[in-house]
């Protein structure tokens, strides 16, 4: 997993203006919202971006929303506009959707960028509006040796 800062997810009322910022937090409640994370794994020499609600309840409305451009599979593909990053309706707790970017040699060859910043919104059942915003540094992975095993014939 690559170097990330992951913060609470910040409850927002639309509509209203609250005289203090709501700051939760008792684990114990926190544990009753979802909780949408991003972040870029990488594995065997490939990069992944994953997508994952470690809350214990569901998210709904999810949209995802890169602070730079990244292209994929051998730079065809825009990996940052895909549509599952533009609005996911439901993401049930527990839940990790893994997408493929490419191999971690070719995305760096084509000059991809290393540090991106994820935010991303989702909403609850009582639709509360809630906020990540994450870090990202895959320049950490510049240094992995991949250590290949034989597959037996």
């Amino acid at each position: 997993m690559s170097s990330s800062r992951v913060s609470k997810p910040k409850r927002v009322v639309l509509g209203k203006k609250p005289r203090k910022p709501e700051i939760i937090t008792d684990n114990t409640r926190l544990e009753k919202y979802p909780d949408v994370i991003v972040y870029f794994e990488y594995e065997n020499g490939l990069v992944f971006v994953i997508i994952e609600n470690i809350g214990n309840e569901p998210a709904y409305d999810t949209r995802i929303r890169f602070s730079k451009k990244f292209w994929g599979m051998q730079k065809t593909k825009e990996i940052s506009s895909l549509s599952i990053f533009k609005l996911i309706r439901f993401l049930s707790p527990g839940k990790k959707l893994k997408i493929l970017v490419d191999s971690f040699q070719f995305y760096v060859a084509y000059k991809q960028p290393m540090n991106i910043d994820v935010r991303i919104s989702f909403r609850n059942k009582a639709k509360q509006t809630f906020q990540n915003s994450i870090q990202h540094d895959l320049s950490i992975y510049k240094d992995v040796v991949e250590v290949m095993t034989p597959r037996p014939d």
